[in-house]
């Protein structure tokens, strides 16, 4: 059985921001602030703005 490294896709784990990128650090304060409200559909919206980003940003 192979395993893959973790990716922007692996929905079983919120993305990680890019160390350094303003646009990551920006999605990152609306998920936690999402999570603060306990809302979770901001959140989840949040975490599918974040992996957009990676994969036209970052390309991760």
């Amino acid at each position: 059985m192979r395993t893959e490294p973790a990716s922007y896709d692996d929905l079983t784990r919120p993305p990680q921001p890019v160390p350094g990128c303003e646009a990551c650090a920006e999605l990152v304060a609306l998920r936690e602030a999402a999570q603060e409200e306990y809302d979770r559909s901001a959140e989840t919206d949040a975490n599918v703005l974040m992996r957009q980003h990676l994969r036209r940003e970052h390309h991760a």
